[in-house]
C-alpha cells in the first residue's frame, strides 16, 4: 500500500455503527476458514485496534487468505459494511489487502494508559526519592538507571488481558498499588517502608520478560512457562547477588525480605505465588495488589455498562456475580491529583522513614 493510501483517516472500532461504510487499516486478532452450507469456504475474523475489537465476515473475494497471501496477525485494509449478529457489531468485508509492517503506525493498534507516561514516571521518582536504605536506593538505581530495563518497564502492559492490558499498564498499575499499600501501613504499622516500596517497585517486574507488546499484546514462550513472578524474583536475585559481590554489599536478611514480598505477592498457591505472605510487608503488599486489580477490572466493567446506559454489567465470570452500575457519571465521580498530594504532603509517608519501623535493616 502507498504513503498516500495510508495517510487516509484510520477509522478507530468504537466510531462505527451498523449501517456504516468502513475502509480502514486493522489489525488480524484471527483468521479462521469456516464452510458454508453448499460446501463452500467463507471466513471468520476478528479485527482489532488501540480501540476495540469486532468480528467480521468475508463470504466471497477471499482469495488472498485462502492463498495464506493474509494472515492472522497480519495487518490489512479492509472494505465492507458494519452490521450486527447477535446484538454485537459484525463488519461483512468485501475486500481485504495486506499493509506492510512498515507502513503501519502501531500507536494506532495498541491501548494506551489513559494517564499520561510523563506523570507517572514523575511519580514513580517520587516513589524512589522515598526510599532511605542505601541498599534498597542501589538495587533501584541499577534498575531504573538501566536505560533499556527502564524502557521496558515504562511500556510494558500489567496483563494480555483483564487489568491494565495496554502500553504502560505496568506501569500504571504498579504506582497504584504503592498509593493502596502505603494507606494500609499507614493502619498497621510498623511496616518498613524500604522494604514495602523497593518490593512494590519490583514486584510485577518479570512481566517485561512474560509478556511481548510489540503487535499485539500476548504472552511470551518463556512467560508461559516460568510465570512472572519466579522471573522477576530470580531477576531480582541476580542483580542483588551481583550488589554482594562489589564493595557496597547487601544485607542478607533485606535481600530475603525483598524476594519474600515479590515471590508471595499473590497470596496462594493456585494464584501462582509459590509461599503465602509471611511479613508484615509481604501481607500489606499482597491485599494492595489484589485491591488493585479488582477494582480496576470492577470500575472498566461497570462504566462499560454505564457508557450503553445499563443499570448492571453482564454476568462476571471473575466476580462470580453481575456488577452494579448504577447511573456512573464519569464527569462526576471524584478526583484526586495524585502528584499534589505528594507535593503538599497530604499523604502520611514519612520523608525520613517510619519512626516505628522496627524491621528496618541497619
Amino acid at each position: 500500500m502507498s504513503n498516500t493510501e495510508m495517510q487516509q483517516p484510520q477509522q478507530p472500532l468504537t466510531s462505527l455503527s451498523p449501517g456504516d461504510s468502513v475502509e480502514s487499516v486493522y489489525h488480524l486478532l484471527k483468521v479462521e476458514q469456516r464452510t458454508k452450507k453448499n460446501g463452500e469456504p467463507y471466513y471468520s475474523l476478528q479485527l482489532g485496534d488501540a480501540s476495540s475489537q469486532v468480528n467480521a465476515v468475508m463470504w466471497d473475494n477471499h482469495e488472498a487468505l485462502v492463498a495464506d497471501i493474509i494472515r492472522e496477525d497480519d495487518f490489512a485494509c479492509i472494505k465492507g459494511d458494519v452490521g450486527q449478529y447477535n446484538g454485537n457489531l459484525q463488519i461483512t468485508l468485501k475486500s481485504i489487502t495486506r499493509v506492510e509492517d512498515k507502513d503501519v503506525d502501531l500507536s494506532l493498534f495498541l491501548p494506551t494508559s489513559p494517564r499520561p507516561l510523563s506523570e507517572m514516571e514523575e511519580e514513580l521518582e517520587m516513589w524512589i526519592g522515598r526510599v532511605t536504605n542505601p541498599s534498597c536506593k542501589l538495587l533501584l538505581d541499577k534498575i531504573f538507571g538501566n536505560q533499556r530495563l527502564r524502557d521496558m518497564y515504562l511500556h510494558a502492559p500489567a496483563a494480555a488481558r483483564i487489568h491494565q492490558a495496554y502500553i504502560h499498564g505496568l506501569l500504571d498499575h504498579t504506582l497504584n498499588v504503592l498509593r493502596i499499600a502505603n494507606s494500609i501501613a499507614d493502619i498497621y504499622e510498623p511496616v518498613d517502608r524500604n522494604v514495602l516500596i523497593t518490593a512494590g517497585l519490583l514486584h510485577d517486574i518479570g512481566k517485561i520478560r512474560e509478556l511481548d507488546w510489540k503487535r499485539t499484546i500476548r504472552y511470551t514462550t518463556e512467560g508461559r512457562l516460568l510465570g512472572h513472578i519466579p522471573m522477576g524474583a530470580s531477576m531480582v536475585d541476580a542483580l542483588i547477588n551481583t550488589l554482594k559481590r562489589g564493595p557496597e554489599g547487601f544485607d542478607d536478611d533485606l535481600h530475603h525480605q525483598i524476594l519474600h514480598v515479590i515471590l508471595s505477592h499473590h497470596g496462594k498457591l493456585e494464584w501462582g505465588s509459590p509461599i503465602r505472605p509471611q511479613t508484615r510487608e509481604a501481607m500489606v503488599l499482597h491485599y494492595a495488589d489484589h485491591t488493585e486489580a479488582y477494582m480496576t477490572v470492577f470500575a472498566e466493567e461497570t462504566a462499560k455498562a454505564a457508557g450503553k446506559g445499563e443499570t448492571w454489567t453482564p454476568f462476571s465470570k471473575m466476580f462470580e456475580s453481575y456488577l452494579f452500575a448504577g447511573n456512573i457519571d464519569p464527569n462526576q465521580l471524584p478526583g484526586a491529583n495524585v502528584l499534589e498530594s505528594f507535593r503538599t504532603g497530604k499523604d502520611r509517608f514519612p520523608t525520613e522513614g517510619h519512626p516505628d519501623d522496627t524491621l528496618s535493616p541497619k
